[in-house]
């Protein structure tokens, strides 16, 4: 019996679970983190700054206790934890624009999952839109949300990245859609021989410039403005694809495989290194696996994208031309396939 009941707890737990993104994004949305990072405050004192009713602010500062990002001290002041700091914007790992950009953006796409599963397409198309990034050409704050959130996101896997793939006889590097250049500015930061090269579109590209001057390399990484459905800059040793591919169908994969199979010409020693989640080929009840399917779910409902299994990716370099050389594990569950011409 209590077998029975510790295994419906944990159901609840999972159908809850939603709770605590929308507790994450509340905090962040309000500025909590922020407000805290340079003192414990009771919450009379956090409502006066952060302009809210402080008796709900009272309570949110309770779940936030309750989920281990906030303490709540003997004299009522609450103060944030190693956790709650990742809140933070100003910190260096921060994830306060990915818990914005789940808990508003993807959250409305995420209520359309049955409709997407049922159907194949994504929220946004069925809602009118398109598979693209579009909407984000004339909606700046979206757009500045999105690139955040994809930075918060970036820095570990490009640390890791740096830090295990040997890029010593490499000289010119491109970040294909790296929106802001987290990637690439990591590498170039590390590997102080390496010269770099960033596409992305206009909403990206524009203030990628402030962004890799704050990483102190922009005089060693040129802007281009642009698809990667169009032709790409050629010459360069290494091609850097991170969670390009699992934003599109198979076709529009080839077509951006096949733009880089043409960037790096004949030349054998030039390198691509496609850097995604690689879904296991028997899925299991596992944390790499959550997190797939989880990413896997988000690109359906947001862009009828989907994650891959090793065997799919080789699939589609085979289909272009391109060798897979074998894979570099990073972090986060991230690997980085290396291709070559075939």
């Amino acid at each position: 019996m209590m077998e029975r009941i510790d295994t419906r707890e944990q159901m609840l737990d999972a159908i809850h679970a939603s709770w605590t993104t929308q507790v994450i994004a509340a905090a962040v949305a309000l500025r909590v983190p922020d407000l805290l990072s340079a003192a414990p405050l009771d919450a009379p004192a956090l409502a006066g700054v952060a302009r809210c009713h402080e008796p709900s602010l009272r309570r949110l500062l309770v779940a936030l206790v309750s989920l281990g990002l906030v303490t709540q001290r003997e004299d009522e002041r609450f103060a944030l934890t190693a956790s709650g700091v990742l809140l933070r914007n100003d910190e260096l790992d921060s994830l306060a624009a990915w818990a914005l950009l789940c808990g508003q953006r993807i959250w409305t796409a995420q209520g359309r999952l049955a409709e997407c599963v049922c159907s194949g397409a994504s929220a946004r198309t069925l809602g009118g839109g398109s598979d693209d990034f579009a909407h984000l050409d004339s909606d700046d704050e979206a757009a500045a949300l999105f690139h955040r959130a994809m930075t918060n996101l970036t820095r570990p896997i490009a640390e890791a990245l740096a830090a295990t793939v040997d890029f010593g006889a490499a000289r010119r590097v491109v970040d294909i859609g790296g929106g802001y250049g987290q990637l690439i500015a990591t590498l170039l930061r590390a590997h102080r021989h390496l010269r770099g090269v960033l596409v992305d579109l206009p909403h990206a590209i524009g203030p990628a410039a402030t962004w890799l001057a704050e990483q102190g390399v922009e005089g060693r990484c040129e802007l281009v403005s642009g698809s990667f459905f169009d032709a790409l800059p050629e010459g360069a040793d290494a091609y850097l694809l991170k969670s390009v591919l699992h934003d599109w169908d198979d076709e529009r994969c080839l077509q951006i495989l096949q733009r880089c199979r043409g960037a790096l010409g004949g030349r054998p020693q030039a390198r691509l290194f496609v850097i995604e989640r690689v879904a296991n080929e028997r899925a299991a009840a596992t944390p790499h696996d959550r997190a797939v399917a989880r990413s896997d779910l988000n690109m359906l409902v947001c862009l009828g994208g989907r994650e891959r299994r090793a065997s799919e990716y080789q699939a589609l370099l085979n289909a272009v031309g391109l060798r897979a050389l074998g894979s570099h594990t990073l972090v986060s569950g991230y690997s980085a396939i290396e291709a070559a011409p075939g």
